[in-house]
């Protein structure tokens, strides 16, 4: 239950809903002097959320950890890498091809995924992920896709089992120890948690993401009217930081 809470109070548009609720009590209970607290706490709030400035520096705390890899300046690029692709989510549909089913996370990353195994000759490509509803499981998604783009199936290897990041972290290292130089392939933002984890495995990755939120002339606003964006990024970093938190209490 207080999991529950904490993920519900972790999205900065539901704390102002609940200041909202709270400011609607109190004036209904006639008490003026909260009634105009609570209201101007609440305009305070929905300019942090809404506004570029606070969310823009949260994210930025995120994506700006790591870059994508530069082959060149690999220090062995004929070495077998294994490439991971961590999962990002698909849908079902029999109309529609597998590259048409994968989220746009998922897509982001598996092509940055394809990019490094064409300029690495003899890496290969960990593709992972389960299905919640027991169809065809993220990974196998993914390797279909790759093979739509044209990668040869042997250049795949597939983890069916993990439903997050850190059974995915597990059952690599259960798999794979540390035989192989590791590349993680995963959204900016999620990235820093990413390699927390596979380092809580024993396992040194080398991180390349994907799917940065902030780029171009969005990444150094700080001034703008409100938007949904905003909260959403916002909420984005906020629950990137809360799971960081949690993964260091693990065992």
């Amino acid at each position: 239950m207080l999991t529950n809470a904490l993920k519900f109070l972790i999205d900065p548009f539901n704390t102002l809903w609940v200041l909202v609720l709270a400011a609607g009590i109190f004036y209904m209970l006639k008490n003026d002097r909260l009634f105009k607290s609570i209201s101007a706490l609440c305009v305070a709030w929905f300019l942090i959320i809404s506004t570029p400035l606070i969310p823009g520096l949260v994210l930025n705390s995120l994506e700006d950890r790591y870059v994508p890899i530069d082959v060149e300046k690999l220090a062995d690029a004929d070495a077998e890498y294994h490439i991971i692709i961590l999962g990002g989510g698909h849908g079902f549909d029999d109309r529609l091809p597998a590259n048409s089913l994968l989220s746009l996370n998922a897509l982001g990353r598996l092509n940055e995924g394809i990019r490094l195994h064409k300029q690495l000759p003899n890496s290969k490509l960990v593709l992972s992920g389960y299905s919640s509803s027991g169809g065809t499981t993220q990974a196998e998604m993914l390797q279909k896709t790759a093979l739509l783009l044209g990668l040869d199936k042997d250049a795949t290897l597939i983890q069916t089992e993990p439903a997050n990041t850190y059974q995915e972290g597990k059952i690599y290292s259960e798999n794979f120890g540390s035989s192989h130089p590791l590349i993680i392939v995963t959204s900016a933002a999620h990235m820093p948690r990413a390699v927390q984890v596979f380092q809580h495995f024993g396992i040194e990755p080398i991180p390349s993401p994907a799917n940065y939120r902030l780029k171009g002339n969005r990444k150094n606003t700080r001034f703008g009217l409100p938007s949904m964006r905003n909260i959403s990024n916002l909420h984005a970093a906020l629950s990137e930081y809360a799971a960081i938190t949690r993964e260091r209490f693990r065992r």
